[in-house]
């Protein structure tokens, strides 16, 4: 099976912009920026569109009932985001840095769809790919300890990032809190402390050095 990125990456490629020459099935596509911080959609809006990430990272997250915050996903250039099993958004997305996207009308999308049994098929491998993130996150929240979970983390964010030796974090470390189910204290602790172990160098808040992506993914596992 594709990894979630190629699944993305299939997908955009067939949502054409606005080109009509091409194809009757052409999907319609609006290009959109946001600065930092920006609200993409808020939680219960109507979810009319969902959003491919030309640049940048986007949030997804949600203001619990006691005022905390859960992120449940970072979304980095490739990803496709903002589907809904209803009419409305379940939670919001920000931009965690200036992004740029491209937001497709959903029923654009089911209208190309039943032209394409293709495309169709992208469409479900992508939701079937999300859930399968979905449910890692939870193994990771309800399983893992907090060594564990900022381990994983940095290995996820190593392969968005194609596997390069030096990660930089788009995101705060509050973010990254909160997208852990940690708090920013527990956060920063496990960093030092992998920095000790001599598994990662620091430079700076964002830039993570991995000098031994085996021993980290021994404790992220």
């Amino acid at each position: 099976m594709l990894t979630r990125m190629a699944h993305a990456s299939s997908l955009a490629n067939r949502l054409d912009l606005a080109q009509p020459q091409r194809s009757k099935s052409a999907v319609l596509g609006i290009a959109m920026s946001f600065g930092r911080d920006m609200e993409v959609y808020a939680e219960s809006e109507p979810a009319s569109h969902v959003y491919k990430v030309v640049s940048g990272v986007v949030r997804i997250s949600k203001l619990l009932p006691d005022g905390r915050r859960q992120i449940s996903a970072f979304h980095t250039p490739g990803d496709m985001f903002g589907f809904e099993a209803d009419d409305l958004h379940n939670a919001s997305a920000e931009a965690v840095t200036p992004v740029k996207v491209i937001a497709y009308k959903w029923h654009s999308l089911l209208a190309a769809g039943s032209q394409s049994a293709s495309l169709v098929r992208d469409l479900l491998n992508l939701t079937m790919v999300g859930l399968r993130h979905t449910q890692e996150h939870l193994l990771l929240l309800g399983r893992k300890n907090a060594l564990e979970r900022v381990s994983a983390f940095l290995l996820d964010m190593d392969k968005r990032g194609g596997f390069c030796p030096v990660v930089e974090l788009a995101m705060p470390r509050h973010d990254i809190a909160d997208y852990l189910g940690l708090t920013l204290e527990t956060v920063s602790r496990m960093f030092a402390e992998l920095k000790e172990r001599g598994v990662i160098k620091l430079e700076g808040a964002r830039r993570v050095h991995l000098l031994d992506k085996d021993r980290l993914a021994a404790l992220g596992a």
